[in-house]
């Protein structure tokens, strides 16, 4: 019998399709707030990549409607 966590982190997905985007944005989050379909966030401490071009951050706000 196999130990447990053996091989069970493989995914059938291809990592570089993973993340297969144009902007990314990496942070930890102080606040998230939903009301029916819109969002409310706040970032801090964040890492941006829109357009091919980076942008470090060190809070941001943000709406969004899903």
């Amino acid at each position: 019998q196999e130990p447990l966590n053996t091989d069970d982190d493989i995914s059938e997905e291809d990592p570089n399709d993973l993340f297969d985007t144009d902007n990314v944005v990496v942070c930890q989050y102080d606040k998230i707030n939903r009301n029916k379909n819109k969002w409310k966030f706040h970032l801090k401490d964040g890492i941006m990549n829109l357009r091919g071009k980076d942008y470090v951050f060190q809070k941001a706000n943000g709406e969004a409607e899903w």
